[in-house]
């Protein structure tokens, strides 16, 4: 990133009164926000270094604006501290009060990004519900113990079972939560297990 692409603003600024071509970043150094254009997002940055360059200068939170209202936003929620998203036609009035309600430490989304957000956690969630449910409880004990980090001769050793008949199982809990190998089982795990065990 380009720090001289970065400019200061204040909490009396007009700097969302955009030329032709606005700046992609924008530091609200009174908010202590970093203000990155939705068009710059994958061009010029990534996860890490976005978050790496908001450690490097101090910046409690990412704001996204300049969001077109028919974008994919599914995918913003992943971005690092990320505290507001502002849509295309927002007005400066909108930013203003987006910025003091984040200093007060809510979150700032449209209603129509949260929505699709919620959608999608809905249907994961609904999703693992009906792979988790499909499990019998020798292949949740098997995924306790693997998640645990141990290996098919001491799962089989815990269990009383052996080392064939752990493969065994592991090959239709891996069916059956959609993963392929021990590592996807274990990150799977770590998401879904508590909900499991409860």
């Amino acid at each position: 990133m380009d720090i001289e692409n970065i400019q200061k603003s204040n909490r009396h600024t007009n700097l969302f009164k955009f030329s032709r071509n606005p700046p992609l970043l924008y530091v609200a150094s009174d908010y202590n926000l970093l203000l990155v254009s939705y068009h710059s997002l994958n061009v010029i940055t990534n996860y890490e270094l976005m978050n790496r360059f908001m450690e490097e200068n101090g910046q409690k939170g990412l704001v996204i604006f300049d969001v077109p209202k028919k974008s994919d936003t599914l995918s913003l929620k992943e971005w690092p501290k990320l505290k507001g998203i502002f849509f295309d036609d927002a007005e400066e009035s909108l930013f203003e009060q987006g910025f003091k309600a984040i200093e007060k430490g809510e979150l700032w989304f449209p209603r129509s990004v949260t929505d699709g957000w919620m959608r999608q956690l809905l249907e994961n969630e609904q999703q693992t519900t009906l792979r988790s449910s499909n499990l019998t409880r020798k292949e949740v004990k098997v995924l306790n113990l693997l998640y645990s980090g141990l290996e098919c001769s001491a799962i089989a050793d815990s269990l009383f079972i052996s080392e064939a008949t752990v493969r065994v199982h592991l090959h239709k809990i891996y069916q059956k939560i959609e993963v392929k190998n021990k590592n996807q089982a274990r990150l799977w795990c770590k998401k879904n297990l508590n909900k499991l065990n409860n």
